[in-house]
């Protein structure tokens, strides 16, 4: 009995493991989905709004998925000097619909016709600067993206256009760490500075049937960065996130949210 009193000892000692919780990808097919992302920063010492508008659809492939994305809209209540970079950047997306290839996952592969959509994002930038005089604040914001643009690999052009929808599936296809939750190193800072280094961690604040709330802090050397997740353990998307990133003095909050268009 004293043994097995020791073996019960050493037993009940040894930390639990934090318990994983499992997060599937399975998109709604054929549902128009809309996403909005808003973001406020800074702009000659005033907040200001930065806010665009994309349809989302998935369709169900023999090896994954395709997903279509097209931009509807964009504005901002910036002044010239802040606003044409972003409006120089997105305005020859409006309209155009990429197809994203992603695998069963939610990792996106590939995208479809990727060198026609360059080609009417390319048009798009030629149109800019064909409509406004040299001198232009547009004028001068079209050609430095079109400079930007110009120096793009072909993975750098995908990884482009999929950025502002990566951010939907950072959890699909893998887990979540509850308990104490999970260690995290990341590199933060832009659009408001150099990229820092941060670390910190991410960790479950709520949990509901079908949802999860997910909590993630981060500091860096004057950066410091929280963003709340509400995922769904349905699709394993994330269907709403809001971020904030201090740098300094300096502040941006972002709000993205994904709903079914009506």
């Amino acid at each position: 009995m004293r043994g097995l009193s020791a073996i019960i000892a050493i037993a009940l000692a040894q930390p639990v493991a934090a318990q994983t919780i499992a997060i599937p990808f399975a998109p709604p097919i054929d549902r128009t989905l809309s996403y909005r992302i808003e973001q406020h920063r800074p702009v000659e010492g005033v907040a200001r709004v930065f806010s665009a508008a994309r349809d989302l659809r998935f369709a169900r492939t023999a090896d994954g998925y395709r997903l279509d994305v097209t931009l509807r809209a964009i504005d901002s209540d910036a002044p010239a000097a802040g606003a044409e970079p972003y409006r120089a950047a997105l305005t020859p997306l409006i309209g155009v619909t990429v197809r994203f290839r992603l695998d069963d996952k939610g990792r996106i592969i590939a995208a479809d016709d990727l060198d026609a959509v360059w080609a009417k994002v390319q048009a798009g930038i030629d149109a800019m600067l064909a409509s406004f005089p040299p001198d232009a604040p547009r004028h001068k914001a079209a050609a430095n993206v079109q400079a930007l643009f110009a120096s793009l690999s072909p993975e750098g052009r995908l990884a482009l256009l999929a950025g502002e929808v990566q951010p939907l599936f950072l959890f699909a296809g893998s887990d979540v760490a509850g308990g104490e939750g999970r260690g995290l190193r990341t590199v933060a800072g832009s659009p408001l500075g150099r990229p820092v280094p941060v670390e910190g961690m991410l960790r479950v604040d709520g949990e509901a049937a079908g949802a999860l709330d997910l909590e993630e802090k981060l500091a860096g050397d004057g950066v410091q960065v929280s963003i709340r997740y509400h995922l769904s353990r349905t699709t394993g998307l994330v269907e709403s996130q809001q971020r904030s990133l201090a740098v300094g003095t300096l502040a941006l909050t972002e709000n993205r949210v994904l709903t079914l268009a009506n």
